[in-house]
């Protein structure tokens, strides 16, 4: 019998749908199921460290990205299994593993036993499951974030077409694997290791999150129309035909910047700094996920 703890982001998971997976975990058998309660998604991680002591084989970890996240921070290289039902903004990890988005299918996915090992990767000692970059899309993240919550989704288009507008290029260095990839002005650097994101976009063609690799592209557009040839490649899922963009792939990416700027990890902005130092660790992170390669 699976031996199955909660996760839950408060802030996320309102009392509605919290009430309905209750339920949803009554009937699937789990009533007695440990419930561990916070508040933020870096909580995530010392919740699901408290669950793998009381013996958890599976946690199921209900929030956005960034409690998701966090959560792969502590399973990450265990024998335990991290489920997801998504209740953040973007819920890029989900949407690009093709995961459910309901708690009575999230549940038949943990009893059926179905279960993907995904590579993971990690930038400056930090877990990321999704991508991880900075430039353009560290700007329109943290833009975001304040009216996210009244805006949904809607909140990252408007901070991504003023950041589009008015962002301006910085010198970038990016090594892959010891060889020097890139070094000139770029408006956005992202590392990712899913390439598919949420409405079908596809962020990295050739993404597979079990091939050992992590995916890299390097963005030199600027202003609108430039972006917008670019997110015409990524639609036709032809990004490497883009003269603003530049593709590949590897072990272990180092980024050096001109001076700090803003970064971001699985959805979430980090902060602010001028070196990004990328690996990919494989076949880390055991998801209860249909099997099928992304």
């Amino acid at each position: 019998m699976t031996a199955l703890a909660i996760v839950a982001n408060s802030r996320k998971l309102d009392n509605i749908h919290a009430g309905d997976l209750r339920i949803a975990l009554a009937h699937a058998g789990f009533a007695d199921a440990p419930w561990y309660e916070i508040e933020k998604g870096s909580a995530a991680t010392g919740a699901c460290q408290k669950a793998l002591d009381h013996g958890a084989d599976t946690v199921l970890v209900c929030g956005g990205d960034g409690t998701v996240r966090g959560a792969a921070q502590a399973l990450a290289n265990t024998d335990a299994a991290l489920a997801v039902l998504p209740a953040g903004t973007a819920n890029l990890f989900a949407h690009g593993l093709g995961l459910p988005l309901d708690a009575e299918s999230v549940l038949n996915l943990i009893l059926r036993g179905d279960r993907r090992t995904i590579d993971t990767g990690k930038c400056n000692d930090l877990r990321c499951s999704v991508m991880g970059g900075t430039g353009l899309d560290a700007a329109r993240i943290a833009g975001a974030d304040e009216e996210k919550d009244r805006l949904g989704t809607l909140a990252y288009g408007k901070a991504g077409v003023k950041n589009a507008r008015d962002g301006r290029p910085h010198d970038a260095k990016v090594t892959v694997d010891g060889t020097s990839f890139y070094e000139g002005p770029a408006t956005c650097v992202l590392v990712g290791n899913l390439g598919r994101l949420k409405g079908g976009l596809v962020a990295f063609p050739h993404a597979s999150v079990t091939d050992g690799l992590l995916d890299v592209a390097v963005l030199s557009a600027t202003g609108l129309r430039e972006w917008a040839e670019v997110m015409m490649s990524a639609v036709r899922k032809k990004q490497d035909e883009s003269t603003h963009v530049r593709l590949t792939q590897g072990h272990k990416i180092r980024v050096r910047l001109e001076k700090k700027q803003l970064f971001e990890l699985d959805g979430g902005a980090k902060g602010r700094t001028r070196k990004l130092d990328f690996r990919v660790d494989p076949s880390s992170l055991v998801v209860c996920a249909p099997n099928t390669d992304n």
